[in-house]
């Protein structure tokens, strides 16, 4: 079975749906399932010159009425939201930010030919059977990581949630670029996403657990019911919390207070004073009126003595850093855990040293 990699320009694609050359809904393929969300984010690749995955086609060589049939093997709904773009059929949504709620007639004529003139990369099986198309896939899933949950997530929800969650921690590159809070190889498996969710989950439901099944509800709590209002409200909090976090006390965020277990505590405290947030599992919550934040010396100071007793390798003498040591060592992602930190990382942004 031969291979042949080529690039098209987006208007041949177009051509040869014109022409009934280009057989979308071949019987190995999947239904056209793509949300509104995710075939406006592919249009929105695509105008910034972006990559998208490559397109997989069977070239079928008809020497009698010299024609070419191509039937696309993978990749039928990226093709179908392209298409339906350029015909008119496709309004974007939000996800294509400044391009919200254009059709292609509506781009600037010189937008309109770069998306035109946009290349897809496309593997051509020449004259392969189904068999070969079957091998074909089994050999490419053999090669395939195994999804991690955050991936997962990403492939199955496609509600507003996911992606207000996916664009947040685009946005916020402070976070990765800057304090390291996550590395470059966790990044590439979409920790960041998991991350910016369960900061989403503190705003929206306070301390609760966190790990990879409990983010997992949250998705599913949310998939149907993120609209536009809780979005932008959601957002807005993110914004001040975080703000006010990085500005005020940032020169804190570095050893363990820059890891992921210990950061999403020290948010939830900064929230609830900046915010405010849910009781979640911590009963009842300290009291917001207090002088929090007042001091942001003082808070540095307090936040450097509890990443000293994190990195203590000998429990504390007194039970109540004891307790905290414990906590910030096992079960981080547990709701008792993350109780007693949030309550500590709450005292430390009092305007006195923390007591431990």
């Amino acid at each position: 079975m031969p291979s042949i990699l080529e690039q098209y320009p987006i208007s041949d694609f177009a051509e040869w749906n014109q022409k009934k050359t280009l057989i979308l809904n071949p019987h190995f393929q999947r239904r056209n399932i793509w949300t509104p969300a995710a075939r406006s984010y592919l249009i929105d690749t695509i105008l910034r010159r972006m990559p998208v995955p490559k397109i997989y086609l069977r070239t079928k060589i008809q020497p009698k009425n010299k024609q070419t049939l191509r039937e696309v093997v993978d990749g039928q709904q990226r093709l179908r939201a392209i298409l339906d773009f350029v015909d008119g059929r496709l309004k974007l949504g939000k996800q294509a930010a400044e391009f919200k709620g254009k059709t292609f007639i509506q781009l600037e004529d010189d937008l309109q030919v770069a998306f035109l003139e946009y290349r897809l990369a496309v593997d051509q099986l020449v004259n392969a059977t189904d068999s070969d198309v079957l091998d074909m896939f089994g050999r490419l899933n053999s090669y395939n990581l195994v999804l991690t949950p955050a991936e997962r997530r990403h492939a199955k929800y496609q509600g507003d949630f996911k992606w207000a969650v996916y664009e947040s921690a685009r946005q916020w590159k402070r976070l990765w670029d800057d304090f390291k809070v996550l590395g470059v190889r966790q990044r590439l498996r979409m920790a960041d996403d998991s991350m910016m969710a369960e900061l989403y989950g503190v705003l929206l439901d306070g301390v609760n657990d966190g790990d990879e099944r409990a983010i997992g509800r949250l998705y599913t709590k949310y998939d149907k019911s993120f609209d536009d209002t809780k979005e932008e409200k959601t957002q807005q909090r993110l914004k001040a919390t975080l703000d006010r976090l990085l500005d005020d006390v940032g020169e804190a965020i570095e050893g363990p207070l820059a890891s992921r277990p210990h950061f999403v505590m020290l948010f939830a405290a900064v929230a609830h004073k900046v915010v405010g947030i849910p009781h979640g599992a911590v009963g009842t919550m300290p009291n917001r009126s207090a002088p929090a934040l007042k001091d942001p010396a003082q808070v540095v100071a307090n936040l450097v003595q509890l990443a000293d007793v994190i990195d203590s390798d000998d429990p504390p003498e007194s039970d109540k850093a004891r307790a905290f040591w414990t906590a910030s060592r096992r079960a981080t992602v547990r709701a008792a855990s993350r109780r007693i930190r949030f309550l500590v990382f709450w005292e430390s942004l009092l305007p006195d040293p923390v007591q431990l």
